[in-house]
């Protein structure tokens, strides 16, 4: 137990500089520190990378926390507007997929339609103060209403369209 405790042990004064011309102790193991250039592993790019890496990292966890929170905000406001829950009972009631998802097209689009226009006319009186607050209001949503209704059924006339293409060109009828 003692010679462990002489391994570490300094071998000469730390005072005095070492001179090469000392004899060497060849009974204890210890390592020659002489030689020592004042080098670590120390590397300033190898840190920079690192660093850089570290800020990839932290954005791509920062945009899919943003992504997961938008799509959950997403799916939560179908849910209080009704629209998954109508989509679903149509499509159940009717016995068919495409009812449902024509149901879900439409009403989403119309409920978007009304929220962007009904804001977007909003912001415009703001600016310009041409009717009141609540004409400004009415007015867009109400035009919000009709273009989501036509936009939605656009949007599935031309889904089913290309739906009957792909499937015609793929032979999967």
């Amino acid at each position: 137990m003692l010679t462990c405790l002489t391994i570490f042990g300094q071998t000469s004064d730390s005072i005095k500089p070492f001179t090469t011309a000392e004899k060497a102790n060849t009974l204890m193991t210890t390592h020659n520190t002489a030689d020592f250039d004042q080098s670590d592993d120390f590397s300033p790019g190898m840190l920079f990378f690192a660093l850089i890496g570290l800020a990839l990292i932290l954005i791509c966890v920062g945009a899919g926390i943003v992504l997961t929170v938008l799509g959950l905000l997403a799916i939560f406001g179908l849910v209080s507007f009704g629209v998954l829950s109508t989509s679903l009972i149509v499509g159940l009631n009717k016995k068919s997929f495409a009812k449902g998802f024509k149901t879900f097209i439409v009403l989403s689009s119309t409920v978007g339609g009304l929220l962007i226009c009904g804001t977007g006319f909003w912001l415009f009186n703001k600016i310009v103060h041409w009717w009141t607050t609540q004409t400004a209001i009415f007015t867009g949503a109400t035009c919000g209403l009709l273009a989501g209704l036509i936009f939605g059924l656009l949007a599935n006339y031309i889904l089913q369209r290309l739906t009957n293409y792909f499937k015609t060109k793929l032979n999967l009828a």
